[in-house]
């Protein structure tokens, strides 16, 4: 019952500090440094670049390229896998900005039928407006997609830095354990795994988070953030594996990869894909939506499933 307790206090308290950073818009990873948010620069650019990618054409192909999203596999190798999570499968979904494209949330789920895993993690930015209320245009979709997932070990969510606190309830409504700045342990047998779930540390960082990450025990240890900006914080903190997203892995990028922007203020190296920190191994989702303009170049949207493996 203390426990209990202990956890409704210190998510009241994450909250309300929550809610004052959400009125100001806290826009800085030091708290020695903060600085008030303010309008990207971006912001000014994109309606002339929509309409400069419509009056060339390119427009069109770019939202089709954005409405694919594909499945990708991957096995990973740790040497602290406890062995009864050897074989082990998350699947992970980030990005989802599910108004950003109509009927993406139908995409995901077709993409979906079929897959065995064991756990989901869903790391943050479920819509495209950065401030204000959750209407059913985002909660609708949502709960389709919410549907579609059964694991048996559960969801388990982080929020991004396009979310507020608001949208806690509705997801834990749903079935969703969202982790704000605290973690849980996944059992099997008499092992487990630490899951520790970070706030967004784009736009609403606080030494929270990093509290959050001293976790004392010496378990195989998996971080849910929304971006890799907290990403050696937590190799030197011990964590062995790392899943976040954020970057849509530069949604619009050359030919050759490069993305025009990856929205990081550190830790841009890890911008997409696989990645590590020190002894830490991360991946860098580019997510399943867009955001800003409803296109993508030279990237794709994707859904990824990890099996673990132990060494």
């Amino acid at each position: 019952m203390l426990v209990a307790e202990q956890k409704q206090t210190e998510r009241k308290l994450w909250k309300n500090n929550r809610k004052k950073l959400e009125a100001i818009r806290f826009n800085s990873l030091s708290d020695y440094e903060k600085k008030k948010g303010y309008a990207n620069r971006l912001d000014y650019v994109l309606p002339f670049l929509t309409w400069g990618l419509k009056v060339s054409g390119a427009y069109y192909f770019g939202k089709k390229n954005a409405q694919k999203v594909k499945v990708k596999h991957f096995e990973l190798e740790f040497d602290r896998l406890p062995a009864a999570f050897d074989g082990y499968k998350i699947l992970h979904l980030t990005d989802l900005h599910i108004d950003s494209l109509p009927g993406l949330e139908e995409v995901i789920c077709q993409q979906l039928q079929g897959l065995n895993y064991d756990s989901c993690f869903i790391t943050g930015d479920y819509r495209m407006k950065l401030m204000g209320e959750y209407n059913d245009e985002v909660l609708s979709p949502l709960r389709d997609i919410i549907a579609c997932i059964q694991p048996e070990d559960g969801i388990y969510a982080t929020l991004g830095n396009h979310d507020t606190y608001g949208i806690v309830e509705p997801l834990e409504a749903m079935g969703v354990r969202v982790l704000t700045n605290e973690s849980v342990r996944l059992r099997k047998g008499s092992e487990s795994i630490l899951l520790t779930g970070l706030d967004d540390p784009h736009f609403y960082y606080t030494h929270h988070a990093l509290s959050a990450l001293d976790t004392k025990d010496d378990d195989f240890k998996i971080a849910l953030v929304h971006s890799p900006e907290l990403s050696y914080e937590a190799a030197e903190r011990g964590y062995d594996f790392y899943l976040c997203g954020h970057t849509h892995a530069g949604q619009v990028c050359l030919p050759s990869g490069i993305p025009l922007i990856t929205h990081l203020k550190k830790a841009n190296e890890f911008y997409k894909g696989f990645w590590k920190a020190g002894e830490m191994q991360g991946y860098t989702s580019s997510g399943c939506g867009v955001s800003g303009i409803p296109v993508r170049f030279n990237t794709e949207g994707e859904i990824c499933l990890f099996t673990l493996k132990r060494k």
